[in-house]
């Protein structure tokens, strides 16, 4: 199945990303979500409503050892939902990673060799082009978030709009303004 990657700049892009995803509704649409250290952050987190603004906001969760998958998937929406199989990984040419849906038992066998032809296979599998590993790899070490989404070709126009609809990295774009910040990828 075609993979396409988004980057985005925090984890709440990255999670209202993939609720546009999950609201689709569509057999075989599976997104992930794959970033740094930041992504950690938020895997003892719930979603509540803000008594004042009526927004949905993270809080910590006061007993993370305790909650279980159950009551966690029910207190977190779909781009949060998808942490509770939080998992590390080592990408070839990304480097280590956090990671949680599909993603994770996809890639666990990367450096063992599961995905062919190493770091270029594991690239493209995510649907990020080699030449652009560095940008990603730096982008994660600031705290952005990736967003993958697997899904039948069939439904690609469909998924595309529903990325575009919260505003993702324009990667030309990032790239200039690493490099004036003094970055060399």
């Amino acid at each position: 199945m075609p993979v396409v990657t988004r980057l985005y700049a925090n984890y709440e892009d990255a999670a209202a990303a993939v609720d546009r995803i999950d609201a689709l509704a569509i057999p075989r649409v599976e997104a992930s979500i794959i970033g740094g250290e930041s992504l950690r952050d938020y895997r003892d987190m719930r979603v509540e409503t803000d008594p004042v603004t009526g927004e949905p906001v993270q809080v910590a969760e006061p007993a993370p050892a305790t909650a279980t998958g159950t009551a966690m998937g029910a207190a977190l929406g779909g781009g949060a939902g998808l942490l509770a199989g939080l998992g590390l990984i080592a990408i070839p040419g990304l480097g280590p990673l956090v990671a949680a849906g599909w993603l994770v038992p996809a890639l666990a066998g990367v450096t063992g060799g599961a995905l062919a032809g190493g770091t270029i296979g594991a690239l493209v599998d995510l649907g990020i082009p080699e030449e652009e590993a560095p940008l990603y790899s730096e982008t994660f070490r600031r705290g952005g978030i990736a967003v993958s989404v697997r899904f039948p070709e069939e439904q690609r126009a469909t998924v595309e709009n529903a990325l575009a609809a919260t505003s993702a990295y324009v990667l030309p774009d990032l790239r200039r303004r690493y490099e004036a910040e003094g970055w060399r990828g």
